[in-house]
């Protein structure tokens, strides 16, 4: 009854004291079963690890089925000695990954005499980890041809793609790309809103990354993608540090076809990143500290698409951090970090901007306070606790001018050869109207180790957390309160033409062209707070069979500024799963998992029915004269502007009161194998379905409303109204395989293949710069045309395949010191695309209006299923070389010389989409156009990133880079 009661009511009380979050397993776990020589199970034993990342050793003593377990230990090399009296000790040496347990057993013989048997333990294979766990050590990342960011590193991850809206984003399992969680040291790092990671963290501080796509444990919570889990290094009892210059130009890079057919050579700038480090002891095995800097002056040579207008973007960046390690008691550590980032960019590109005068000059300002707790309470009980605050502005990334012949601009899509949503004339948002995105987190908790003979062994963990997302913002669009919908002009060979000013000339026409009107409430700010609590149980049920039985369940409550209602959705999540030797010697295994995911709750999304980040807004159709040009003046007037649709979060928008929280279900199924002399590999398959998602309705049930505003009537609007929903589909069918070879310790080759069965839906949920959208799914549904406006096929991040291939040869070249060389390949199969085009609203589909106040009057029209059309796939070459020079006095200069794309591939693999349905052509049934007309420049390259990229979020072709430092 007391260690019941210890189990249950220690964790609840942590969870009431902390006040914010972090969340999972930022360290790692040593654990097995102990038996004499004859099989017999060897309770008793004293198992003592020690290792350079940890202060103290650490003991634990193994139970009656003789089981042992260490958790909270930090990610290292460990050695591992087993004691009892009448047996031989044994001391094992062994690298413990981050997050995931290292199993090491050992059978112990009786001894006449005291005596200690050292053994250079074989590497734990990765085909007995968990299968949806991918783990990457920094000092192998270092020798590849591959980023050191989180999002860079995650990449190289099976079952995970880039295939994103939006830079350094990445989609898990078919998940939205919004959808995943950052952790840098256990903190969420992600931004609020797209789900990127902030940057709160220093490449040469990085020690691990571990990447989670499947079979994730009650641990983790608020993501249906995935996790991204970091580690930062935390000094030791020896002074180490090290200087780090990244090198990059512009004109390493080699041109696109389309800039050498546009004439235009990449400008020689050299752009230096500069690193340091610093870490040791102040109090050896008692306090320890670490520190870094990184200040980057990076610049890019950039082509803006349809337009091709160059420009040089510009990224200065600072970033500071500290940390202290201490040992305040036996087995327990505190460890405080703080990070400090501020950003300032020159000319930068929303997705969808095609005009200079469109860029933006924002600044970020980023920081991180976190304090953590880790101890062993009892012997067999470990408790750990954790609190921090997280902060992140952006300001002047917008519009200054109010005169509306400033506003920003957007295409229809309407005229032939024109794409649909670019932007032009003048900047997006509104820098009276800074957007802050930050939040608070603590957590807790508690793991005890429970044995019965007979029964086996448990290790049971519970814990609580608590999470607060903020934004503060009103979301204005503009700054001059307005924008205008219409196409721009092209000229007779079908490209935009320009004004005497050079500037794009809008073409306004009645009936079609629309303009926006934008109120928003600037600063107004919104939380949403995530309750959290789990259990698992790891279950040892014998020498072959393990059994991890856990749940999670989390509640979501908002607080914000003009809300219509308060929000409350809530989610049980099973996690559960098992692992069986096949073979008694545990090198060949096989494991099944079945785990429910609740979505993240998105600042976006959860906030629609409130003045944060949402404006009233309302859009008028232009009834004036048709004409041109930015000096055209009816096209300017308001009042030449009926209006036909508008959102009032605070009035027409609403959230059902039973709301649940959007959840995926899944269910995987792994087998690996290790075949001797250091070859293993793993299978994997991945089935995901996605339901409950958090759609609006717009129906005649929901009603309307009249709504006025400081005594101005806008007219009667139909209510939209959020609910959970099974109409939106998202489904996904998966394999991978990964293998890898260790040949002593010179060579080292590994390999991931992963292949898409079916990754499909009926709606994104997402684009550029826009996350957490609704479809019109639930919309008019007496108006829409499923089979039309919202078709089943393969979404955005579809990949049919993806291969990644590397190997790392080491060469000691004696008083020349040593030299790496890591070429690897990279193959991406083709991405796909949609055939649709903006189609008024046929007279067959209006006939069906019940009495709608505002019915829809266009669409987004699908000519085919969703996904019909494919671009091209590619492959690429990389190559890393690096020479260590020799130690002088602990001292290690290196150079690194890295070659993308060392084959300049420079295939098309993306290009313009743009149709026009064919009004002249055969209709459906529904009075809709069967056929449509290819644009002008449909299949033709408008931009450098219709090329294959030497590594994301870098544009051009072969490119060459290089770095140098010291190590010490």
């Amino acid at each position: 009854m007391k260690r019941a009661f210890i189990f249950c009511f220690v964790p609840v009380v942590l969870s009431i004291c902390a006040t914010v979050f972090a969340q999972g397993e930022q360290s790692g776990t040593i654990r097995g079963r102990l038996s004499s020589t004859d099989g017999l199970a060897l309770p008793g034993v004293v198992v003592t690890v020690a290792s350079p990342s940890l202060q103290g050793a650490r003991s634990a003593t193994a139970d009656v089925n003789g089981v042992y377990t260490i958790p909270g230990l930090p990610a290292g090399d460990y050695t591992v000695r087993f004691e009892i009296a009448d047996f031989t000790s044994v001391e094992r040496r062994v690298t413990l990954p981050l997050g995931t347990p290292l199993v090491v057993d050992q059978a112990l013989g009786p001894a006449a005499v005291h005596e200690t048997v050292n053994v250079a333990a074989r590497a734990v294979s990765p085909a007995s980890a968990p299968a949806g766990a991918f783990n990457l050590r920094i000092d192998l990342a270092q020798r590849l041809p591959v980023g050191r960011t989180p999002f860079l590193l995650a990449e190289l991850t099976p079952g995970l793609t880039d295939n994103t809206p939006n830079q350094n984003q990445v989609t898990i399992g078919g998940g939205l790309a919004y959808d995943n969680v950052f952790l840098v040291d256990g903190v969420d790092v992600n931004d609020n809103v797209f789900g990127q990671p902030n940057g709160l963290f220093i490449e040469e501080g990085l020690q691990e990354v571990q990447v989670l796509t499947s079979g994730i444990g009650a641990d983790y919570g608020r993501f249906a993608g995935g996790v991204i889990n970091v580690i930062t290094r935390s000094g030791g009892n020896v002074f180490s540090g090290a200087f780090r210059t990244n090198f990059s130009n512009p004109s390493w890079s080699a041109e696109t076809p389309l800039e050498r057919q546009k004439g235009i050579s990449r400008a020689s700038k050299r752009s230096p990143t500069y690193e340091a480090t610093l870490g040791g002891p102040i109090v050896k095995d008692r306090l320890w500290f670490f520190g870094g800097t990184r200040v980057e002056r990076t610049t890019t040579a950039n082509l803006l698409p349809q337009t091709g207008v160059e420009y040089q973007g510009r990224n200065n960046n600072r970033r500071y951090e500290g940390k202290l390690t201490g040992t305040v008691a036996a087995g327990q550590t505190l460890q405080g970090t703080y990070i400090d980032s501020r950003t300032d960019q020159y000319a930068v590109s929303h997705p969808n901007s095609i005009d200079p005068l469109a860029l933006t000059t924002p600044v970020t300002a980023n920081r991180l306070g976190v304090a953590t707790w880790r101890g062993a309470i009892a012997n067999r009980v470990f408790a750990t606790a954790q609190y921090s605050q997280k902060f992140w502005q952006v300001r002047d990334n917008g519009g200054t001018s109010t005169d509306i012949h400033d506003s920003p601009f957007l295409t229809r899509g309407v005229t032939s050869g024109v794409p649909g949503n670019l932007e032009y004339s003048a900047p997006y948002f509104d820098s009276r109207d800074p957007d802050a995105r930050n939040n608070r987190q603590a957590t807790a908790s508690l793991s005890y180790l429970f044995a019965r003979r007979g029964v086996g062994s448990h290790e049971l963990k519970s814990g609580a957390e608590y999470f607060v997302s903020t934004r503060r913002t009103g979301n204005s669009q503009t700054s001059t309160g307005y924008i205008f919908q219409t196409d721009y002009k092209l000229d007779a060979s079908g490209k935009p033409a320009l004004d005497a000013g050079g500037r794009l000339i809008p073409v306004f026409a009645t009936g079609t062209s629309r303009m926006a009107t934008w109120m928003p409430a600037r600063g107004a700010a919104i939380d949403i707070s995530t309750t959290s609590a789990f259990v698992s149980d790891r279950w040892s049920v014998g020498p072959r069979l393990t059994l991890d039985l856990g749940g999670r369940v989390e509640h979501v409550s908002t607080d914000a500024a003009r809300q219509a209602q308060a929000v409350h959705a809530h989610a049980l999540m099973p996690r559960l799963g098992a692992t069986y030797a096949l073979t008694a010697d545990g090198r060949t295994t096989a494991s099944a998992t079945y785990g429910v995911y609740a979505g993240t709750y998105n600042d976006v999304q959860f906030s629609r029915n409130s003045a944060a980040g949402n404006a009233d807004r309302i859009t008028g159709s232009y009834t004036g004269p048709s004409g041109e040009g930015l000096a055209f003046a009816p096209a300017f007037d308001p009042a030449n502007y009926s209006t036909i649709s508008g959102t009032f979060p605070t009035a027409n928008i609403f959230f059902a009161s039973d709301l649940a929280s959007p959840t995926t279900h899944e269910a995987t199924l792994s087998v690996g194998r290790e075949f001797g002399k250091g070859v293993w590999a793993r299978g994997r398959y991945v089935r995901r379905r996605a339901t409950d998602f958090v759609e609006d309705f717009i129906t005649i049930a929901d009603g309307k409303t009249v709504v006025a505003r400081n005594g101005v009537t806008f007219g009667t609007f139909d209510n939209a109204v959020y609910r959970n929903s099974s109409l939106p589909k998202r489904e996904y069918d998966a394999m991978d395989v990964q293998s890898g070879w260790q040949v002593g310790k010179t060579l080292s080759v590994a390999a991931q293949w992963t292949t898409q069965l079916r990754n499909n839906g009926n709606f994104e949920g997402e684009a550029a710069s826009n996350p957490a959208i609704p479809s019109v799914i639930g919309d008019y549904p007496e108006i829409y045309v499923a089979s039309r406006d919202f078709p089943m096929g393969r979404l955005d991040d579809f990949q049919r395949s993806k291969v990644r291939m590397w190997a790392s040869w080491s060469r000691d070249l004696g008083r020349a010191g040593s030299l790496d060389l890591a070429p690897m390949y990279r193959y991406n199969s083709a991405r796909t695309f949609s055939y649709v085009a903006t189609v008024a609203m046929s007279a067959q589909q209006l006939a069906g209006d019940p009495g709608y106040a505002r019915p829809p009057a266009s669409q987004t029209l699908y000519f085919g299923d969703r996904g019909a059309g494919t671009f091209a796939g590619y492959g690429l070459v990389d190559l890393a070389a690096t020479w260590n020079a020799p130690e002088w006095r602990s001292v290690s200069p290196w150079l690194k010389l890295e070659i993308l794309n060392g084959l300049n591939n420079q295939k098309a693999i993306s290009w313009d989409t743009s149709i026009t349905a064919d009004l002249k052509g055969p209709l459906d049934a529904h009075g809709l156009p069967l056929d449509y007309i290819k644009g002008a420049n449909f299949g033709n390259p408008t931009k450098t990133t219709d090329y294959p990229r030497p590594r994301p979020g870098m544009d051009g072709g072969r490119t060459y880079l290089a770095s140098f430092g010291v190590r010490f």
